[in-house]
């Protein structure tokens, strides 16, 4: 009896944390800072891995040709704008140590606090995105400083 107890409170525990499954790359985006935290730290983020087809999403997603905004729009065209917002190729960060792992989690935390620009960066670029469309795009970014 003392099992079964301590089985269902384990059950219980585990869907009130939300387990349960492993969320697909084409899953919602995080919704609460437990949850990016999560999804910042899923998949490797080795450079190796970064494939054409992904650095072409993330060049879509950067340039607004996917989803509902822009990141060339505070960061410019070729991502070298730094009026608004910082450079992103010329391998100085200000919010990260510039690994594609750092940079995602600048993505999906944001920039609340810039410290060279009155502009912030909210969580996601302000939109909603899917893990695979963070990635893509945050693929592309760290491609425009490391060629």
């Amino acid at each position: 009896m003392r099992a079964l107890s301590s089985l269902v409170v384990l059950v219980a525990t585990v869907a009130a944390c939300g387990g349960g499954g492993e969320a697909s790359s084409d899953s919602a985006p995080a919704t609460s800072a437990g949850d990016a935290a999560v999804a910042s730290t899923s998949g490797s983020f080795d450079p190796a891995t970064i494939t054409p087809a992904m650095v072409a999403q993330g060049d879509s997603l950067f340039h607004g040709l996917i989803g509902a905004t822009s990141c060339q729009a505070c960061h410019g065209a070729d991502g070298a704008q730094a009026t608004v917002a910082p450079n992103l190729t010329d391998g100085e960060w200000l919010h990260s140590d510039g690994s594609w792992e750092g940079i995602h989690k600048t993505v999906v935390a944001g920039v609340m606090a810039p410290k060279q620009f009155t502009s912030i960066m909210p969580p996601y670029g302000g939109i909603p995105m899917t893990e695979e469309h963070t990635r893509a795009v945050t693929a592309y970014v760290y491609k425009l400083s490391h060629p």
